[in-house]
């Protein structure tokens, strides 16, 4: 990825910066989605490649959390990994995780983006949280940023932004 791609993600994703005052999160099948609203305007952030949540102690959620159930349902003595099925809201290790952050009320506020030269993403929140976004996929897209309703989205895969 160029200097200067890597500056334009830098500089589209700068109006989070001090300005989101936490996120919402949820998934469409497989894919990461997140929200941020900025005075009024809504951001969004869809991640369709490798990703884990953080804190400098540990993982707290990721990408594969997905296709793993709840821990409820997998201690429970009914549970069937034949019939499992991740794609229901609810039931994987990634909603149980998104869905207590919400009921907790979390918020954290942006505090600095990152971007490597192959496109991984890593944004910094306040409290210590970590989002880190590995863009593994050279010819697709890994992630994309947008302000909502608006025509013009900010795609990057590993070799670049993609127009």
């Amino acid at each position: 990825m160029k200097q200067a791609e890597r500056d334009l993600i830098k500089e589209k994703m700068s109006v989070l910066i001090q300005q989101a005052k936490g996120f919402t999160i949820g998934r469409a099948a497989a894919m990461c989605w997140m929200g941020f609203d900025v005075n009024g305007a809504q951001y969004a952030l869809h991640i369709q490649c490798a990703f884990r949540f953080r804190t400098a102690e540990e993982v707290l959620v990721g990408n594969l959390d997905m296709f793993e159930p709840t821990r409820a349902m997998e201690d429970s003595s009914s549970f069937d990994w034949n019939t499992f099925d991740w794609d229901v809201q609810g039931f994987n290790r990634y909603d149980e995780w998104t869905l207590q952050w919400k009921k907790e009320g979390r918020q954290a506020v942006v505090e600095a983006v990152e971007v490597s030269d192959f496109g991984d993403l890593t944004i910094r929140f306040s409290g210590g949280l970590v989002l880190e976004v590995f863009a593994n996929n050279a010819q697709n897209e890994c992630w994309r940023f947008f302000e909502r309703h608006a025509k013009e989205h900010l795609v990057v895969t590993a070799r670049g932004v993609d127009d």
